[in-house]
């Protein structure tokens, strides 16, 4: 199995990478030694200026910083974004295909972004010129619905399987706004847990477990659909 991790707002490939061994371990092991684990780094380097104290990272201030997008105020428009889908769309083409994507944070609402415009009949953006297929499932940890000048995203719903994992004590990304993105998504309040904790991805066992669980059941599902076809195409 073939993973793509998003990280969050200034956050680091390799950071991200750091924070979730103990999830990686669980992985691994739940869904075979083959699986292979992808960690970019977003192509925005940002700048101090560009980090609000509240949605620093633990250890930011010592290491280089990065984001998918940037954003001046709460109304305004992403900025960056043709830099992040040629970049994206390079590293999709370059390592994929995969078969689902993990984001925190930003990373978590760029990857409902990812497997909403990887649908078929989703209009693209002009950057984003992968030969990708679409994602079999979408992790969403601490995610967030983008504003509305970007509603194509998100009309009509996102059809890919999508798990979204909200923390309870989170004061960096409030529920509501992760309830926004369940909205978006084709049956998202069946696929939406809690865990009782902050702004992090919870490596405790029975989040872990939801997890996996969630990845094998797409997964599975996804192979009777190809089974089906398969066997309706042959009349």
């Amino acid at each position: 199995m073939n993973l793509l991790f998003l990280h969050g707002y200034t956050q680091s490939g390799p950071l991200f990478s750091a924070k979730t061994k103990a999830v990686q371990k669980a992985l691994t092991k739940s869904l075979g030694a083959d699986t292979t684990l992808h960690f970019p780094t977003a192509p925005i380097k940002l700048s101090p200026a560009d980090i609000p104290g509240d949605a620093v990272a633990d250890d930011a201030a010592d290491l280089e910083a990065y984001a998918w997008w940037r954003r001046a105020t709460p109304t305004s428009a992403y900025t960056g974004l043709p830099e992040t889908f040629l970049f994206i769309s390079s590293y999709l083409d370059t390592h994929g295909p995969f078969d689902g994507v993990i984001g925190f944070s930003q990373g978590a609402a760029f990857a409902a972004i990812l497997a909403a415009i990887l649908e078929k009949g989703r209009k693209r953006p002009e950057e984003f010129t992968t030969s990708h297929p679409p994602l079999k499932f979408a992790v969403c940890y601490s995610g967030f619905r983008a504003p509305d000048m970007y509603r194509e995203w998100y009309e009509p719903s996102i059809e890919t399987k999508v798990l979204h994992v909200i923390g309870s004590l989170d004061t960096v990304v409030d529920e509501e706004r992760s309830l926004e993105l369940m909205k978006a998504c084709v049956d998202g309040d069946k696929r939406t847990v809690y865990h009782p904790g902050g702004h992090y991805l919870p490596a405790q066992k029975p989040m872990v477990n939801a997890l996996v669980g969630f990845i094998l059941s797409s997964v599975k599902e996804e192979k009777k659909e190809e089974i089906v076809d398969d066997l309706l195409a042959m009349f």
